[in-house]
């Protein structure tokens, strides 16, 4: 006897998400202590539940927000941009070679294989085929200017700054005068 697959329940309307219909969920604990929102950390939701949701746009920064702060202290991800409309980062090391561009619009994370960044700039669809509408959206909104600042893969890379990695050192403090 086959075991009954597991049902999915949509975090905003309750109803089943099904076994091949794409959801948003945003994982982790990334809202501030007492936020009326924290029930939908960890949460799947449908994406047009998602997308017309009142309180997506204020999730979604908070969610990209927490990337942002995660990703200074990840030794293999270098911050290249960011905007009030996407934060893109990068992980150069062989092995990985990606692209993390992150939308506010929707706290969605879109991979994109650095080698392929020109492709994708080109026609994103055919190097991320598994977009759902709500994120195609909001990409093409974004691309525009990251066609222009990011032309090609060496940009991205030629945009790291070698310092933001580094501790910051402070100075000692001084002791007051002594009279």
């Amino acid at each position: 006897m086959a075991t009954p697959t597991p049902q999915i329940k949509c975090g905003l309307c309750n109803a089943t998400i099904g076994p091949r219909e794409g959801f948003f969920r945003a994982t982790g604990d990334f809202l501030p202590k007492g936020d009326p929102l924290t029930h939908m950390c960890n949460t799947p939701v449908h994406w047009p539940c998602y997308a017309k949701w009142p309180e997506r746009p204020r999730f979604a920064r908070h969610y990209v927000d927490a990337w942002v702060q995660a990703n200074r202290r990840n030794p293999f991800w270098w911050a290249v941009h960011r905007d009030e409309h996407v934060y893109v980062s990068i992980n150069p090391n062989r092995g990985v070679e990606e692209v993390s561009v992150r939308l506010y619009a929707l706290g969605c994370d879109v991979r994109v294989p650095l080698p392929r960044w020109t492709d994708w700039l080109a026609d994103f669809k055919k190097v991320t085929p598994k977009l759902h509408d709500h994120e195609a959206a909001a990409l093409r909104e974004v691309l525009p200017a990251l066609r222009a600042r990011f032309p090609n893969d060496h940009a991205l890379v030629d945009a790291i700054n070698p310092d933001e990695k580094r501790p910051v050192r402070r100075r000692p403090a001084t002791s007051p005068a002594k009279a």
